[in-house]
């Protein structure tokens, strides 16, 4: 018997057969996203030409830190983030002072409206709203306004979430409390505006050449399990764990129903692999990085059905490691979506 969109979804989560596996691909839209109305109308847009079983909402990267003072130039992107202008962390003392902020108000309630208006157009699918880890948002924090490309922000994020940890470890505690009260706050109000839960997003720094594993353990994994733990009646949680070399055996175990993460040629576990090392659902199974951007629809389609055969199709998800480039060929991406209707060779 078919199953509808949601009935699909939540029978994977579960490990339930379904009539096939569930498939979902996401990505940002500039410069949609400075709009709630444009967001949600560009994410409903995308959710239905290429028929997707779930909505993963894509907000600007820099919501967050824009909750607590960052100012970006959104006329001036380099690749998915603006421009950092100015923002309050001059040093690792300054956080020392960070507050938290109304998880209802400001930007907070601009992307609650952008909840609203995705349940009142998407129908019965499930849709997540993403909310990245308090380190993530940190991360944000303290990046120097004068790195601007793409390459060199990450890499002031890394280098200013160690200098604080170095310089300042009890002011880090202080201002990861703060975003993690903020975050279960918000990550509640979004749920009672109407997603399904939260993509839980640990951008790049549980894994190896950032922190280490026992820093990711005191710095990281507390406060993620704050703001999960407010949402705990959501229908559905995912956790994405971001990057090549990432702890995976660190976050395997959080209370979510999925995990998603780069399964292919990134140095991290396969989706059979990981079968082993869970028991939660497994999304993920196509690089998104090299063959859905680069590769045929052909291609395409057998790396997806390799990963449907890895898992046996079941408590699996199908989807890329993370979100793909705006300029993702669109033939790839239907190619992605027809994988799970054929007849596995």
């Amino acid at each position: 018997m078919q199953m509808s969109k949601r009935e699909r979804v939540e029978a994977a989560l579960r490990g339930e057969p379904v009539d096939r596996v569930p498939v979902s691909a996401w990505r940002h839209f500039v410069p949609e996203e400075v709009s709630a109305e444009r967001l949600a109308a560009a994410s409903l847009a995308h959710f239905r030409e290429f028929d997707w079983d779930w909505l993963k909402l894509n907000p600007r990267a820099t919501y967050y830190a824009e909750a607590w003072g960052n100012r970006y130039d959104f006329n001036d992107y380099a690749s998915v983030f603006p421009r950092l202008v100015d923002g309050p962390i001059r040093s690792p003392a300054d956080l020392d002072r960070l507050a938290p902020v109304n998880p209802k108000a400001g930007v907070f309630a601009e992307h609650l409206d952008l909840v609203q208006r995705v349940k009142a157009g998407i129908g019965e699918a499930h849709f997540v709203q993403t909310v990245f880890s308090p380190l993530s948002v940190l991360a944000f924090l303290v990046a120097r306004a004068d790195q601007h490309d793409a390459d060199h922000l990450v890499q002031a994020h890394y280098d200013g979430v160690r200098c604080a940890i170095a310089e300042n470890p009890q002011g880090v505690h202080h201002a990861l409390s703060v975003i993690a009260e903020t975050l279960a706050g918000y990550a509640a109000a979004a749920v009672d505006a109407g997603a399904s839960g939260i993509f839980f997003a640990i951008v790049k720094l549980a894994r190896q050449g950032v922190l280490t594993e026992s820093e990711y353990a005191q710095f990281g994994r507390p406060y993620d399990l704050r703001v999960l733990q407010a949402v705990q009646g959501a229908p559905f949680n995912m956790l994405h764990v971001c990057g090549p070399h990432v702890y995976f055996d660190a976050v395997k175990d959080y209370p979510v129903h999925a995990i998603n993460w780069a399964t292919l040629n990134q140095g991290n576990p396969t989706v059979g692999a990981a079968q082993c090392l869970t028991q939660r659902a497994l999304v993920g199974g196509v690089d998104e990085l090299s063959t859905l951007q680069a590769s045929t629809p052909d291609d395409v389609i057998a790396e997806a059905q390799q990963a449907i055969r890895a898992t046996g199709g079941r408590r699996f998800l199908l989807a890329p490691g993370c979100g793909v480039s705006m300029d993702a060929p669109a033939a790839n991406l239907r190619a992605l979506r027809r994988a799970v209707e054929l007849p596995l060779p």
